[in-house]
């Protein structure tokens, strides 16, 4: 495996290609790769990736040469964290990380502008990053089943957002309520409130 990410770190670094975004109404009729060897042969023509159910307990750094890809699924693995270097897959526009071990939801990964799906479900999450408000194309965000006790207000800023699923996250009747007000326009699915309370300073 050394040896072939080797081979693959000369063959991105003398190529001269530009990256790619792919037209998201047609994403889903591009290949999806399944392992990560089959796609470190030509790893610029991977834009998508699904590594589900591989027991991962990190995000292997050959994925990264894989630098077009505008999908990757990594659900159902043991990551416990999303490395600053998740920021250089710049043309994401799914990504999917459902049912891992997620703590920290890193500054970097509201740097992927052009994320259009986002998927954080079933993990350890206990707050959304203030600099949440950054993914301006954000359509669709899945955060059921974690432990979030801070939602930041600019939520307000994501005004592409259609689905926000907060499911199984424990929700005061006053903090649902402000969360309905940040975003009027989005269909946000709650569980029923509960008797706790937030800081969302």
């Amino acid at each position: 495996m050394k040896l072939l990410f080797t081979i693959c770190s000369i063959l991105l670094l003398s190529s001269t290609g530009q990256g790619q975004l792919i037209d998201f109404a047609m994403l889903d009729t591009a290949k999806v790769y399944h392992s990560l060897e089959e796609a470190l042969v030509s790893p610029r023509q991977v834009y998508r990736l699904d590594l589900s159910r591989e027991r991962m307990k990190e995000i292997p750094e050959e994925l990264f040469l894989c630098i077009n890809l505008n999908e990757l699924i990594l659900d159902k693995n043991k990551i416990v964290v999303i490395p600053d270097k998740i920021s250089t897959l710049r043309h994401l526009q799914k990504l999917s990380m459902e049912s891992n071990k997620i703590e920290v939801w890193p500054d970097a990964l509201c740097r992927l502008t052009k994320l259009k799906e986002l998927n954080l479900g079933d993990n350890d999450l206990a707050r959304i990053s203030d600099d949440v408000g950054k993914l301006k194309q954000l359509q669709i965000l899945i955060l059921w089943g974690n432990i979030i006790g801070h939602y930041p207000a600019t939520l307000t800023l994501l005004s592409e957002l259609k689905v926000l699923d907060l499911l199984h996250n424990e929700m005061n009747q006053e903090e649902q309520t402000r969360l309905s007000n940040l975003l009027p326009d989005t269909e946000i699915q709650f569980s029923t409130p509960c008797i706790c309370t937030f800081d969302d300073e």
